[in-house]
């Protein structure tokens, strides 16, 4: 009888009875494809073409055969290759969000145009005076005099230029009743680097409740 494998379609001449009754396993002799076969009418026409041998297999081989080519692992072969593909796809577009980001300074020093870009879509490319920067201080009053020790430090991953600070002395209310301006001994800050500071008054206002200290908008941070 004549059998065609079902991977490479190569045919071959095989004896019925090897099959048994109810079928067994066959190897294809070329491609090693194994698969089971039944045992079919056998059609003597088939006879006079030409064929390749075929092995049938022994129960104890039938074990050692790896089974390869089957519609289900390529499945799964194709669908991890497609989840890998993705993971990577996202990580790398994570990589590019994150340097256009984080580096956004240094592209439009680079490229003038790319500051354009970043205005388009809401993103100032430069960063703001004091962005980046965190400001700590200690008021203390002693004989009328209103002391403020602190120092600024620069908690961003860049190199930073300390813009000048504004000191504002508001009632219970936050009304303004005093405010003045100074400047800072350092004025660039690298990752982690931090400054000292110091300025007083000795004429503070009658109903001062709060003190704060914040940058001011003037300066350019490019």
């Amino acid at each position: 009888m004549i059998l065609t494998c079902p991977d490479c379609s190569a045919r071959f001449a095989v004896e019925a009875e090897k099959l048994g009754p109810d079928g067994r396993r066959v190897k294809c002799g070329k491609c090693g494809h194994v698969w089971f076969e039944s045992t079919p009418v056998p059609d003597p026409e088939d006879q006079a073409e030409p064929v390749t041998p075929v092995t049938p297999l022994e129960p104890g081989e039938q074990s050692t055969i790896p089974v390869r080519n089957l519609p289900a692992i390529r499945q799964a072969q194709k669908a991890r290759s497609a989840r890998t593909g993705w993971m990577v796809s996202v990580v790398l577009l994570a990589a590019i969000l994150a340097a256009l980001w984080f580096g956004r300074a240094h592209f439009a020093r680079a490229v003038p145009q790319m500051e354009a870009v970043y205005a388009a879509v809401g993103i100032a490319a430069f960063p703001l005076p004091g962005e980046g920067l965190r400001i700590d201080f200690d008021p203390k009053t002693e004989d009328g005099v209103l002391s403020l020790r602190g120092e600024i430090i620069n908690i961003s991953d860049g190199v930073r230029d300390v813009p000048g600070l504004e000191v504002v002395i508001s009632d219970a209310s936050q009304v303004t009743l005093k405010s003045w301006d100074f400047t800072s001994d350092v004025r660039r800050l690298g990752p982690g680097e931090t400054v000292a500071f110091t300025t007083q008054t000795d004429n503070v206002p009658e109903g001062a409740a709060n003190v704060s200290i914040s940058f001011t908008n003037s300066g350019d941070n490019r």
